[in-house]
């Protein structure tokens, strides 16, 4: 079943097995995407629970599906087949974990209390079915190879994919979301359409890293199954303590710059309209950044690596805080529950002059995201529109020395908050590849330390932190809001929109401050890793 001779554990990968296991993280990002930015948004702004409501449920899911990642550790490390540990749980679990996506996101009209009962049942179904696949995947990557620079290399394609994927989620999701919901944004329907397409696509994706990946990497023969020996191992190792507390708190900081971003662009901004090319260029960010991650460590230490990169992350948080809201609202969308009456000045941030004239418009979507502008009668500095629709609006005046003013180009501090978000993203893009190689080290360190090999249990433990950090993120976003008077679809109180700004801002900077000091007391790398390595092969021979 699987091959332990010193050539196998130390293999380089071709770059099939490495784009094969690459597209696995493909498919996992097709539901995580969504979970990370639009879920909370989706939970209060269309399913309609409140904030507060949002809140518990999320924390106590999450917290309790961070529980399971131990057990399926267990489970995985235990199981033998022709194919290996960890790889029949892509095959066998992705039609369970579709299922689930697909309630998740289905919307029946049960009352608050039954809404939030739904919810509950839902969303912790999807996270335990995620947890059986993803589990077994993040640990099929440190018994792949045990070449520490390969195994950079892996998790740098596997990250590529991810977050290419993720931008195609992040991009997409509002604009399919409106296309199958007949032009309604925040349709139901079209959450859940778009929702099955994401999800046919993943299975398809999980089945390929199945069929073109090779586990290499096995415990030594004579271990016995202990979990609780495994585990009671993992907390004596201070590696692993560290990258327990590293992964919690860059996950809490990942989830407040996904979940809080629909807010922002909603409330703070009142540009709506922007959100998916935001979220894809911020994901986009996070892609270069990891693809570059391969090569950097091959020039620096990856801790000293990490801890760089987090400062520069905690310093542009800290600019981006004080980037203002555009004085000019620029494009708006109008809907029946929204104003019915559109003043010039306030989408230009320039009052009316005696002479002026004004080309009131329209975007009528074409296909998708193909958008024409449509000329209204109106030429007045006032619009009045009675509509029963989502429109999009936007004006251009003409002044009376003929120059032109076009509310749709698009504000210097919003292009202030593309480029600041998408430094931030480079700068977080390489800890993702560098950490989960950090992980599958680990997992070496421990079998070298005590001769007993948890791969299973050490990534689900970690994973179990990740969760931990993500239920961290996300509690602390609707706790915020709740508890400074957010009200959904309404126009927000100033401190309601403050917290909205410090938890797209300040709150990630502060996380990654934290993991900079996490990271100094990490010591498991260079020669170490050589010296652990060459003694492990020479045992396995």
């Amino acid at each position: 079943m699987t091959d332990k001779t010193p050539s196998q554990r130390l293999a380089k990968l071709s770059w099939r097995e490495r784009i094969g296991y690459g597209l696995g993280d493909a498919g996992f990002n097709f539901y995580w995407a969504i979970i990370g930015s639009y879920l909370i948004f989706f939970y209060t702004d269309i399913f309609g629970i409140s904030a507060a409501a949002a809140a518990t449920m999320v924390t106590i899911t999450k917290i309790v599906d961070a529980f399971t990642d131990p057990a399926m550790g267990a489970i995985a490390d235990r199981t033998k087949t022709r194919w290996g540990k960890f790889r029949p749980y892509l095959l066998f679990g992705t039609l369970p974990m579709m299922g689930a996506g697909l309630l998740t996101m289905t919307t029946p009209d049960l009352g608050e209390s039954g809404k939030l009962v739904w919810a509950y049942a839902t969303y912790m179904i999807l996270m335990l079915t995620y947890t059986v696949l993803n589990m077994p995947y993040n640990s099929l990557s440190a018994v792949l190879t045990a070449d520490p620079q390969e195994r950079n290399t892996l998790n740098s394609t596997r990250f590529f994919f991810a977050y290419f994927t993720g931008i195609i989620v992040g991009a997409a999701t509002p604009e399919l979301a409106e296309y199958f919901g007949s032009g309604d944004r925040y349709s139901p329907i079209g959450w859940q359409i778009t929702m099955s397409i994401y999800a046919v696509i993943a299975s398809i994706l999980f089945v390929i890293t199945f069929a073109t990946t090779r586990e290499r990497i096995a415990p030594p023969a004579q271990q016995t199954a202990e979990p609780l020996q495994d585990l009671k191992t993992l907390f004596t190792c201070k590696p692993w303590i560290i990258i327990f507390i590293l992964a919690m708190v860059i996950m809490t900081t990942f989830t407040l710059r996904g979940s809080s971003a629909t807010y922002y662009f909603k409330y703070f901004v009142e540009r709506p309209d922007l959100l998916g090319a935001y979220i894809g260029l911020q994901v986009l960010g996070l892609m270069i950044g990891a693809m570059s991650a391969a090569t950097l460590t091959r020039y620096m230490d990856k801790v000293k690596l990490l801890m760089i990169l987090m400062g520069v992350v905690s310093v542009l948080c800290i600019i981006f805080a004080f980037v203002p809201k555009p004085n000019a609202l620029g494009v708006v969308d109008v809907n029946e529950t929204n104003r019915t009456e559109l003043q010039a000045h306030e989408l230009l941030a320039e009052e009316h002059q005696t002479g002026d004239s004004y080309r009131w418009t329209r975007y009528e979507k074409v296909f998708w995201i193909i958008k024409d502008r449509v000329d209204l009668a109106e030429t007045s500095a006032t619009l009045s529109l009675t509509t029963q629709n989502n429109e999009t609006i936007s004006v251009v005046k003409t002044r009376a020395d003929g120059s032109t003013l076009d509310s749709a180009s698009i504000p210097n501090e919003i292009i202030w908050m593309f480029i600041l978000s998408m430094l931030i993203s480079l700068a977080l893009g390489p800890k993702a590849p560098i950490t989960w190689a950090m992980y599958a080290d680990v997992a070496d360190y421990n079998e070298w330390k005590t001769g007993r090999r948890a791969t299973g249990m050490t990534f689900a433990a970690t994973t179990f932190s990740q969760k931990i950090g993500s239920a961290i993120g996300s509690a602390l976003m609707l706790s915020v809001l709740a508890a400074l008077g957010y009200q959904a679809n309404q126009a927000q109180s100033n401190a309601s929109l403050d917290g909205i700004v410090y938890m797209q801002t300040l709150a990630p900077g502060a996380f990654a401050f934290i993991a900079i000091i996490a990271l100094i007391f990490y010591d498991l790398t260079g020669d170490k890793l050589t010296v652990i390595q060459r003694e492990l092969e020479i045992k396995h021979q």
